[in-house]
């Protein structure tokens, strides 16, 4: 296995440089890039990449879980999620806790910050967590517990921020308080999202004003289009920098509407996620989702009455459908789950290939099959 601390280069790979392929060395040691086209002091390994591409990592905002297990309803699993994840070419995601009590928000918060003190290094780096709910629109709850829908209380708000353990949260602007409760995360360090909702322009419109910069789940749990009522989608459509979520699995947003939706919002507006539940990584069968049972089977995982309840739909596979259902190029699809997300959260230490970043690498080959993911320069998954 392939160790953070020993200097290795990647020779011969076509890296992701600037949203294009270029063929160059990619050199690696304590975890960081420290060169790329090859300089630099000799190297402990040397791995032939010709024939394969380098991507910076993948980074998922939105992961209920996987392998059997449910982030929400038990946040102790989020170190078992983590090490599965680099199996899809995820080296960085936020664990997403859906509505649910307060109690299991504060649990999530202390088992993100115990990983973070443990610094155990064991799998895709768990960033901070996103909470989807609890204030989202009765009438586009998808498949969360409707009596845990509420407004949010700005005390636990301050305690999210306080904590530092929470990258984003979603929520439905059009309900009262809502802008209220965007610009208190929004000044607290925290990306807003606007998700499960009936919101018209001019709710996100006030909703950006106030800090509002992501959409979650595109075309899932809310308003549908219409022309004459364009609701969330058109409003989001419409928008010149808002950044959008989409489950590119076939299921859960048509192709057509995937093809739609890439022509207006292109690779620097679309943040592909798994929207994983505890389905990832699993084969058919029942498992429980924040208080639902959920069936995984040929038609991808639902509650008992049908209503979708996340995906079992790996990233990598999620960048593939990408490009089969709009044409688009490989580089164009990578930046959907590398610098496109890891700009949104402001991390500026991953989702570009630069000398200083951390070395979170996904190598694909010319397929965009996945071939090995790096996580922090150790090999997390795969062979080289």
């Amino acid at each position: 296995m392939l160790r953070a601390m020993s200097r290795v280069v990647y020779s011969g790979a076509d890296l992701l440089l600037d949203g294009r392929r270029q063929r160059a060395d990619l050199t690696v040691e304590s975890g960081a890039i420290v060169g790329i086209g090859g300089e630099g002091d000799p190297a402990d390994n040397v791995i032939d990449c010709r024939d394969l591409i380098i991507s910076p990592g993948f980074i998922d905002l939105q992961c209920n879980g996987a392998v059997g297990l449910d982030v929400t309803t038990a946040p102790g699993g989020i170190e078992a999620v983590a090490r599965a994840l680099p199996r899809f070419g995820v080296t960085s995601f936020l664990p997403t806790v859906v509505t649910s009590p307060p109690a299991r928000r504060r649990a999530a918060i202390e088992a993100v910050l115990e990983l973070r003190r443990r610094e155990t290094g064991s799998g895709a780096d768990a960033v901070g967590l996103h909470f989807e709910g609890p204030m989202i629109s009765p009438r586009h709850l998808g498949a969360h517990v409707p009596a845990h829908v509420a407004p949010l209380d700005l005390r636990e708000v301050d305690e999210w921020i306080t904590s530092g353990a929470v990258a984003l949260v979603t929520l439905a602007p059009e309900l009262p308080g809502a802008v209220d409760a965007v610009g208190r995360l929004a000044q607290g360090g925290i990306v807003v999202s606007g998700g499960h909702t009936a919101m018209a322009a001019d709710d996100l419109a006030a909703a950006r004003s106030a800090g509002l910069s992501y959409t979650t789940h595109l075309f899932n749990a809310m308003a549908p289009f219409n022309h004459r009522s364009p609701g969330p989608i058109g409003a989001v459509l419409a928008d010149d920098t808002l950044v959008a979520g989409i489950i590119c699995d076939g299921v859960h947003v048509d192709p057509v509407a995937v093809r739609m939706a890439w022509h207006a919002l292109g690779p620097q507006r679309t943040s592909l996620v798994s929207d994983a539940s505890p389905a990832l990584g699993m084969p058919y069968g029942r498992m429980h989702l924040a208080g639902f049972e959920i069936v995984h089977d040929g038609t991808g995982v639902r509650t008992v009455d049908g209503v979708l309840a996340g995906s079992a739909l790996a990233l990598d596979q999620a960048v593939r459908n990408l490009i089969a259902f709009t044409g688009c190029t490989l580089a164009d699809a990578l930046a959907t789950v590398t610098s496109t997300p890891a700009d949104l959260l402001g991390l500026a230490d991953r989702g570009r290939l630069r000398v200083g970043s951390r070395a979170d690498l996904t190598i694909l080959d010319g397929d965009a099959n996945l071939v090995a993911t790096i996580v922090a320069g150790t090999l997390a998954h795969g062979r080289l």
